[in-house]
C-alpha cells in the first residue's frame, strides 16, 4: 500500500479570536432549542436545513441530518453524530456522507474534535474515503491531522525564540 506524508504550514490565527469563535459557536449550539426534532435558534427562529433525527440535543450519540427542501424529510445519505460534547474536556463530531451512485458508490467519514472549548489545547481531524465497485481496493484512503494549539501559538508568537515545529 502506498503511503504519502506531507507537511503543511498553517498561518497563525490569534488565540483570542479562535477562543471567542469557539465559545460563540458552543453557546449558540447550547442555546438552540429542539421541538419535535426541529431546531430553533435562541431568538426563536427555526434553523433551516437541519433536524435532530435521534438522541438528545448535543448528547453523545445524537444524530443530526440535513433536510432537503422538497418534502422536508431528513437526508438518509448524510449524518452528523455527536461523539462527545463537554466544554471543559473534549468535543468530537463525526460526519458521514454516502454516495450511492450505481457505478461507483462511496462513503466518506470525517471525525473532528477539540480538547477544551474553554481554552482549546488540541484539535484533530480524520477522514476516510472508501469506494465500492470493481476497483474499490485501489481507490480511497485515510487522512489524519493533529494540531497542538499551545505549541502552535508558541511557535508563531512574535519576538519569542521558535522551538521545534509544533
Amino acid at each position: 500500500m502506498a503511503r504519502f506524508q506531507h507537511t503543511v504550514t498553517l498561518v497563525p490565527v490569534p488565540r483570542r479570536r479562535l477562543e471567542s469563535c469557539v465559545a460563540a459557536l458552543y453557546d449558540l449550539a447550547r442555546d438552540t432549542a429542539v421541538e419535535g426534532g426541529r431546531l430553533r435558534l435562541p431568538d426563536g427562529r427555526p434553523l433551516p436545513g437541519l433536524v435532530l433525527a435521534r438522541g438528545s440535543h448535543l448528547g453523545p450519540g445524537a444524530q443530526y441530518r440535513p433536510v432537503r427542501e422538497e418534502g422536508g424529510r431528513p437526508d438518509a445519505d448524510q449524518c452528523l453524530t455527536v461523539l462527545s460534547w463537554d466544554r471543559r474536556r473534549e468535543t468530537a463530531l463525526e460526519v458521514v456522507t454516502l454516495d450511492d451512485a450505481p457505478d461507483r458508490p462511496a462513503r466518506l467519514v470525517c471525525a473532528l474534535g477539540l480538547t477544551s472549548a474553554e481554552r482549546p489545547r488540541r484539535a484533530w481531524l480524520s477522514a476516510t474515503l472508501r469506494w465500492g465497485g470493481e476497483r474499490a481496493k485501489y481507490l480511497g484512503g485515510t487522512a489524519r491531522l493533529r494540531l497542538d494549539l499551545g505549541r502552535w501559538w508558541q511557535a508563531t508568537s512574535h519576538g519569542r525564540p521558535r522551538p521545534a515545529p509544533p
